[in-house]
């Protein structure tokens, strides 16, 4: 086996020549692949700090809109029972008027004097 010193491949046979070259070949394989490998781990890690960031945003913003929600629910809760209390309201003072329009109906006024016989339906209306 011949040694390789200061560059001289003349002394080496080709089988050894062969095997240093690929014995390089692999290193330098291998340091391209450790430098890809950085550059996506480094990639990743870009990636994760951003999707982070979006990620508190994202959270920050879902936390106000549910707050927003909840007073939005509280509000729309007061409204209703509102509405419904005013409806009953209102609906008593429609018994009222009707029953006070009814209480309070002015009589009919009485036949003419140039009509001595009284009219029925004037009789029945002071019936009912």
């Amino acid at each position: 086996m011949a040694v390789l010193v200061d560059g001289d491949c003349q002394a080496a046979p080709p089988e050894e020549l062969r095997r240093l070259r690929r014995m390089i070949s692999n290193r330098e394989s291998a340091r391209r692949s450790r430098a890809r490998k950085k550059r996506h781990l480094e990639g990743l890690r870009v990636q994760l700090d951003r999707l982070r960031a979006s990620n508190r945003e994202l959270a920050e913003r879902l936390a106000g809109l549910a707050h927003r929600s909840l007073l939005v629910r509280r509000d729309s809760d007061g409204l209703l029972a509102e509405a419904s209390s005013l409806s009953w309201r209102l609906a008593k003072l429609r018994q009222a008027a009707a029953l006070k329009h009814t209480v309070h109906r002015p009589p009919p006024p009485p036949p003419t004097p140039a009509s001595p016989h009284y009219d029925l339906a004037w009789v029945a209306s002071l019936m009912t």
